[in-house]
């Protein structure tokens, strides 16, 4: 099996991740102006919730921990511990699928506050993909592990088209038997690409003629211990959505608000967070590359506090004229793509969120890499428990905006944290000036977009106003010499 290069990996990986992103949004957005509506799709994300959950442990965490383990390790040790973890987590995600499905209806009603178990069909659609969850999280940590990086990032692909072909076209034959089919129909392209993601790498690790193994339960739980940091690191966006899936709707409901209600003001959360996935996205996907070069400058200070300044300034340089575009056009954005200007105060603050979510999972990223494991995870697990405090002080408030406002204050305050203790690590030298020199750059050029729209108005100006303010911003960036050719050059 060849190897891939370290930067020809990220590219890849990244690549598939941004176009996944893309994907996952044109899946959303018909399916909520065609087929689901606001009720709809609320119902669709607070299953699919549940599913991200496991996802984000099967296929991110997991994956991770056995490459690690698998780059160390010689054939004979690789392949014991890739069929360890294919058993393992196998076995554990059917029993999950197999709990999902008994119990999908309480759990439906649950998620939609006491109300209808309009997500139980859904629910029970997803738990098909439970079981191929062995097969991919085992096959990427292998592939990953031996530095070939194109059967996960195919399978990557292969998942996000069935899952648009399939949930568009099935949710378009069944969504008139009513909203619960509807969501069920759109939640089956999400378990049909699961199977796809599966079958992708089980061909290429067929091919790969890798060598035999014996499962232990040593070995899965080594992998399992491994991850466990890894994906609570990366957990952070993860568990919001889970948050306010399980305490949205309950909060709504003991304030008053309607079951159909409910639904809708959950759909406008949801429309929101679509919209914040694909710059959130990203961001991680041009920060993750960069991050394990830290590994490599450790031991020189000099040069650990450059690559530390340097990481920290990708996530500001993609963030900034993100975060402000969607701060200063929340109506048009709607508009544009949902139809609907409703609750666009919340657009508003999840631009907010686009600023301090990345720069989060980046940070802890960064801490976890340079030896402060479990520091930021805790953080970020206090950070979600005063978010929980929050949600039912600021929704009594504010109503379903309440729910991002808690979201922008208890990371924020993580943020600083993690901030303070990176320093304590290694000096950010300039990281600060430039910072501000980038904010300065955003203001300018999306500030210019925004009076320049307001002269004429349409689909049309917005659409020029935006591409304008891209150009004028990275020339701002050249200009100021916020980055320097070197750097560029180093990638």
């Amino acid at each position: 099996m060849k190897k891939q290069s370290f930067l020809y990996g990220a590219t890849v990986l990244a690549a598939a991740s941004i176009l996944c992103k893309i994907m996952s949004a044109a899946l959303k957005i018909p399916l909520d102006r065609l087929f689901l509506h606001e009720a709809g799709i609320g119902a669709y994300q607070s299953a699919y919730s549940i599913y991200n959950v496991i996802l984000a442990i099967c296929v991110t965490g997991i994956p991770i921990a056995l490459s690690k383990l698998i780059a160390e390790s010689d054939d004979k040790e690789a392949a014991s511990l890739t069929k360890s973890t294919f058993v393992f987590v196998t076995g554990a995600s059917s029993l999950l699928g197999v709990l999902l499905f008994i119990f999908a209806e309480p759990l439906a009603r649950f998620l939609s506050g006491g109300g209808e178990a309009v997500a139980a069909p859904g629910l029970r659609v997803l738990a098909i993909a439970f079981p191929f969850m062995g097969i991919i999280s085992s096959r990427r940590g292998y592939f990953q592990g031996k530095s070939t990086m194109t059967p996960s990032g195919v399978s990557q692909l292969a998942e996000s088209l069935a899952k648009v072909i399939m949930g568009i076209g099935v949710c378009a034959l069944t969504y008139k038997m009513g909203t619960s089919y509807g969501v069920a129909g759109a939640l089956s392209g999400v378990s049909i690409g699961a199977v796809c993601a599966a079958l992708v790498l089980e061909v290429a690790f067929r091919r790969a003629k890798a060598e035999k193994g014996q499962a232990s339960l040593s070995k899965a739980w080594k992998v399992f211990k491994f991850s466990l940091p890894v994906t609570l690191g990366a957990f952070a966006f993860t568990a919001v959505m889970l948050l306010d899936t399980l305490s949205v709707p309950q909060i709504l409901s003991r304030i008053g608000v309607a079951e159909a209600e409910r639904g809708k003001l959950f759909g406008y959360l949801t429309r929101a967070n679509t919209i914040y996935n694909l710059p959130a996205t990203i961001i991680t996907a041009f920060t993750a590359s960069a991050v394990p070069a830290l590994v490599y400058t450790a031991e020189n200070k000099e040069k650990l506090s450059e690559t530390a300044t340097r990481v920290i300034k990708l996530v500001f340089l993609v963030a900034l004229p993100c975060a402000l575009g969607m701060m200063l056009f929340p109506q048009e954005l709607l508009l544009l793509i949902y139809s609907s200007t409703a609750h666009w105060q919340l657009m508003v603050l999840v631009g907010i969120m686009v600023l301090i979510m990345p720069y989060i999972q980046t940070t802890t990223a960064m801490l976890q890499t340079l030896g402060r494991t479990w520091v930021p995870i805790w953080i970020s697990l206090g950070a979600i428990v005063l978010k929980f405090v929050l949600n039912i002080v600021f929704m009594n408030r504010f109503g379903v905006e309440g729910a991002v406002l808690a979201t922008v204050t208890a990371f924020l305050i993580a943020a600083i944290i993690n901030t303070v203790l990176l320093l304590r690590v290694t000096p950010l030298k300039g990281g600060a000036r430039i910072v501000i020199k980038l904010v300065l750059c955003a203001l300018i050029s999306c500030g210019g977009a925004k009076i320049l729209y307001s002269l004429t108005g349409g689909t049309l100006m917005l659409l020029v106003s935006v591409c304008l303010a891209a150009v004028m911003y990275l020339v701002l960036v050249i200009i100021t010499k916020c980055f320097s050719k070197e750097e560029f050059k180093r990638g």
